[in-house]
């Protein structure tokens, strides 16, 4: 059985960092005496409203590949918005690949494993929680290795 979970810490710290930084440029923008403070404090704002609906939501997912069972469970939880669980049976997956988000001119790439279905289905496994090597690309190779070496029953 192979496990992985994600940080919902991590992802709690990083909406924290959010509002903090939203609130400030909201106080310090909050007086619009030219266009440079107007448009601070509309990112305040929109800084602001995100990392509370982040906080509310404050996502976390935890992955199992199920030898025994030959199943593929991902468990996502949220405080607001509610769980879900998705099952695929090794049979039906077709592939897992990686897919990238973001750009290096961008300033942060993020990869993430998608399991490809018979039928026709892309379940994107980490979404936007923060996990171990979301940034290293091979890293999460080495890791669609694993999980094509276990759903191959290799």
């Amino acid at each position: 059985m192979m496990q992985l979970r994600s940080q919902p810490r991590r992802n709690a710290a990083l909406s924290g960092i959010s509002v903090a930084v939203g609130a400030l440029l909201v106080y310090f923008g909050r007086h619009h005496a030219d266009t440079n403070a107007w448009a601070g404090y509309l990112l305040g704002w929109l800084m602001l409203l995100l990392g509370l609906a982040a906080l509310l939501v404050n996502e976390s997912r935890q992955l199992e590949l199920d030898t025994r069972r030959r199943l593929l469970v991902l468990d996502v939880r949220r405080r607001l918005g509610g769980n879900r669980r998705v099952t695929i049976p090794f049979s039906q997956i077709t592939s897992v690949d990686v897919s990238t988000f973001g750009s290096r001119s961008d300033g942060s790439v993020y990869y993430d494993l998608v399991v490809r279905t018979l039928d026709g289905r892309s379940v994107y496994l980490m979404g936007g929680c923060a996990f171990e090597g979301r940034m290293n690309r091979d890293y999460m190779e080495r890791l669609r290795d694993q999980f094509m070496h276990v759903t191959r029953g290799a």
